[in-house]
Parts: structure tokens; sequence; C-alpha cells
């Protein structure tokens, strides 16, 4: 059944590229491809070790789940295992099983806290298809019906920290138990 899941939910991560950089602090000549050493500076690198914030949203001993500071829709968030994988090909099978596992039910948390029409997965895997923080990571993303996603760059301001707190508190409470 959990495999079952997994392969499903990998199934719909299909989607299209964000257009985006490399996401700032990103260390210079790090790899961006599907190969290579994971760097321990990145964002996402950082928020872990407690040295950039984040709003967050889950966390347990594998994953930690976020508010995404450049959101495509309201109650967009991100799903990091803490284990250092930088992508897809890095992170290991029962981290993504359970990582999986929790995007479902931090879907079934948005959608009965914020009504969403549907819930997109996105998980890009090297520069080439647009993954902008080299540490596996998954897109959780309520969508709207008439309400295209947002264009964000890193060139634009965060999202207003107090508007992510207030979604974050809405989402965890919605959270179903396991």
């Amino acid at each position: 059944m959990r495999r079952a899941l997994v392969f499903a939910a990998l199934a719909l991560l299909a989607g299209a590229p964000a257009a985006a950089t490399v996401a700032p602090g990103t260390t210079p000549g790090s790899a961006t491809g599907l190969s290579g050493a994971y760097d321990d500076h990145n964002a996402f690198a950082r928020i872990l070790k407690g040295t950039l914030p984040a709003t967050k949203v889950y966390e347990d001993s594998q994953v930690l789940a976020f508010m995404n500071i450049h959101p495509v829709s309201r109650g967009d968030l991100l799903v990091i295992p803490k284990q250092h994988a930088r992508n897809l090909m890095d992170i290991r099978p029962s981290v993504l099983a359970h990582l999986m596992l929790v995007a479902q039910r931090l879907a079934k948390a948005q959608a009965a806290a914020l009504h969403p029409d549907g819930v997109f997965l996105r998980q890009n895997n090297g520069e080439a298809a647009d993954q902008t923080v080299f540490h596996f990571h998954l897109h959780v993303t309520p969508q709207y019906a008439g309400v295209p996603l947002a264009k964000t760059s890193y060139d634009q301001a965060p999202a207003d920290p107090a508007e992510l707190a207030r979604i974050a508190a809405q989402i965890r409470a919605a959270m179903p138990a396991r």
C-alpha cells in the first residue's frame, strides 16, 4: 500500500516548471544538475539549521513543512526532508514515502482550512527543470478556480510574514490525525 501510494503520488508530480533562477545564497559553483555534492549553505539547509527563518506548518523527525515566502497561491507550502538530499535521485525511499504521506495530510488540511478547488503538487529536479533550491522539496499548492497561479521571482519582496503565520495556523488547526 505504502509503495503504491508513493508511486501514485510521484505520477501526480508532473507539471510545468516554474520560471525562476537559482535561489539567492546558493554557493557559487555548487552542483545544480541531477548529481553532485550537497550544498549545506542552500536556503533549506539554513532553515533546518535555524539560521534562516521559516513559518513552520508541520515538523517531525524526518520532515519539515513551511510556508513558501514567494507563494504562487494562498496557502502555498513546501515539504522538505531533514536528510540532506539534493533532489529525487538522492532522497532515501523510506523518507520519500513518509514525506508523501505528510504531503497528503497537509493537502487535506489545506482543503479543509482554505477551501481551494484543487491542490497542485510540484517537485522539480535540476536547474534544467527549474529547481531553484538544491535540497529536495515538494510544493503543495492550493489552486482556486479562475485564479491563475502567481508568477514569482526572487527579485520580489517576500510575502507578509504575519499573513503567512495566519494561513499556517489555519492549516495546522485543520491537520488530520495520522
